[in-house]
């Protein structure tokens, strides 16, 4: 939320504490003013040229314009020492009624009003009305009007010769008045001005605060580069995201980074042709595909250029969830509008079966029948898995203990299994999974792995190796499962995780579509590809452990 802005009050020490640039100038402006002032009359009075200064009484008015300097000096030496004193406004009053009274008697000893000498009491009470405002700074102006009033009041009774100067006085006291008035209504002004710049300064700060901590925390990477290409300034994920390729361009500079060379020419062409969808980007020695954007920040053609970098995993994600919202509803309807009727007709088969009028040639058809009624349910029953994801806690395990406990499970209840060989690539690898998903994937893994090994060479094995890689710059535990089958052709493993997709009769081709979904619902990642022998091996990469969200 925006700095309250405090309240402007009548005590110098608020205003001071609120605006203490603007006030110190004004003070410094007049403490200069009131230590040269006397020094400035004094050289003019000493001077060869007839003037009126001094001329009633020279030896009050050189004393005066001494002492009065001085205290000009001694108040501009003290001033950074006691600050806080000198804000005090009973004390800054005090100041300027000594400035009243000094110039007052400089204008008697020089005659009284014909000298013009008084009207150097306008500066005072207008620097009065600045510093002080309210009725302090009215009282001032009535102090420096009765100071002249009584001078000229004292001159007309103590000299004969003095000339009559009382029409003169009252105008100027009238003037001293208005101007007082004048200022302070010019200073309130000003002070409301800046109320209201500082505080739409502090909401400026705040705004961009915020907008820093958003930016900064986006997931969605942003680069702001100049015409030269230069990195103005970049966001957490951008940084994660082009650390790989991001490299100083000239240490020292303001804008030490530029913008690699990949993102440049597809900046050059979006900028040729700014309807043109970016292509994506690979990043090297990672897993990331990044996609583009581009924005001007101003709209002029010559402006700094907002670059937009999405790596394409998030957007996944999103399909993701809106392809399990899909599928959730599909599933509903397969449930109500499929099941059933497959139900009435697999009981209809059933029963018909057991007619005693029924032929060999028919008992066969109804077993066909019954078969692919089984085979439905078997489809069913795969979609709903796949979009049955629930909301249960990952739990933190020991990935070699935990695989090893697995293999022996597996072995002991499944006779298609020959030998499965378990190979700690690193030790120590934790992983944060929903176990019994987990379990599912690898349970279909194996199935298949086993399956192929035996066509091929008439022996149920597997390798399972196990360990952590380095990627991005994250330990990521990872999973090998490495099968002696023939091994999935370039067209077949192109769609090799589609839905329904199969190189067999008796399967669903559900079964890796779930286990890759899984893996994701996990956040790892379920990949295809083979060993330098040539071996077929389905990869499991796991989520760092400490940012897997349970």
């Amino acid at each position: 939320m925006p700095a309250k802005v405090p309240i402007i009050t009548e005590t110098m020490n608020e205003r001071t504490a609120q605006y203490p640039g603007q006030i110190h100038n004004v003070s410094v402006v007049y403490n200069i003013y009131r230590t040269v002032l006397p020094l400035v009359l004094l050289v003019s009075s000493l001077g060869p040229s007839s003037t009126l200064l001094g001329a009633l009484d020279p030896s009050l008015f050189i004393q005066t314009c001494i002492a009065y300097a001085i205290f000009g000096a001694s108040i501009s030496f003290f001033i950074p020492i006691g600050t806080r004193i000198f804000k005090n406004s009973h004390i800054l009053t005090g100041s300027l009624i000594i400035d009243v009274f000094t110039i007052t008697l400089l204008t008697y000893s020089s005659g009284g009003m014909i000298s013009g000498l008084g009207l150097l009491l306008i500066v005072t009470v207008a620097s009065g009305s600045i510093l002080i405002r309210g009725r302090i700074s009215t009282f001032l102006a009535a102090v420096a009007a009765l100071s002249l009033i009584y001078s000229e009041l004292y001159l007309a009774l103590s000299v004969d010769s003095s000339a009559n100067q009382f029409v003169q006085t009252g105008i100027l006291g009238a003037i001293l008045f208005a101007t007082s008035l004048y200022i302070q209504t010019l200073t309130n002004r000003i002070y409301k001005a800046a109320v209201l710049a500082d505080k739409q300064a502090s909401d400026i700060i705040d705004l961009e605060k915020l907008n820093n901590v958003i930016i900064q925390r986006m997931r969605t990477g942003v680069v702001v580069v100049n015409a030269e290409h230069q990195i103005v300034s970049m966001n957490s994920a951008a940084r994660s995201i082009l650390q790989p390729i991001l490299a100083a361009d000239k240490e020292g500079e303001q804008h030490p980074y530029k913008l690699p060379s990949a993102l440049c020419e597809q900046l050059e062409l979006w900028k040729i042709n700014s309807k043109r969808q970016p292509q994506p980007i690979v990043i090297p020695n990672s897993r990331r595909q990044v996609q583009l954007n581009f924005a001007f920040l101003n709209p002029e053609s010559d402006s700094d250029v907002l670059v937009f970098l999405e790596d394409n995993r998030q957007i996944v994600q999103r399909v993701r969830q809106m392809k399990f919202a899909s599928l959730g509803r599909l599933t509903a309807s397969i449930a109500h509008e499929v099941r059933n009727p497959l139900g009435a007709i697999s009981h209809a088969s059933q029963l018909l079966s057991e007619s005693v009028t029924v032929t060999d040639h028919d008992k066969r058809m109804i077993e066909i029948i019954l078969e692919h009624c089984n085979r439905v349910n078997l489809i069913i029953e795969d979609v709903l898995d796949a979009s049955r994801h629930d909301d249960t806690t990952a739990d933190l395990i020991d990935l070699d203990s935990w695989l090893s406990d697995f293999i022996e499970n597996y072995k002991s209840t499944h006779e298609l299994c020959d030998e499965i060989k378990l190979q700690i690539i690193s030790p120590n690898a934790k992983i944060k999974v929903i176990k019994g998903q987990l379990e599912q994937v690898l349970n279909n893994l194996f199935d298949n792995g086993l399956r192929y090994s035996h066509k091929k060479t008439g022996s149920a094995t597997l390798l399972v190796q196990a360990g952590i890689e380095s990627k991005d710059g994250d330990e990521l535990p990872f999973l090998h499962i490495v099968d002696e089958g023939p091994g999935i052709n370039e067209d077949e493993e192109s769609r090799l995780f589609e839905p329904f997709h199969t190189t067999e009769s008796s399967g669903t081709g559900l079964g890796l579509y779930i286990s890759k979904e899984l893996c994701e619902a996990n956040h790892s990642q379920l990949i295809y590809g083979r060993t330098p022998s040539g071996k077929s091996s389905f990869s499991i990469y796991f989520g760092n452990p400490d940012r897997v969200m349970t």
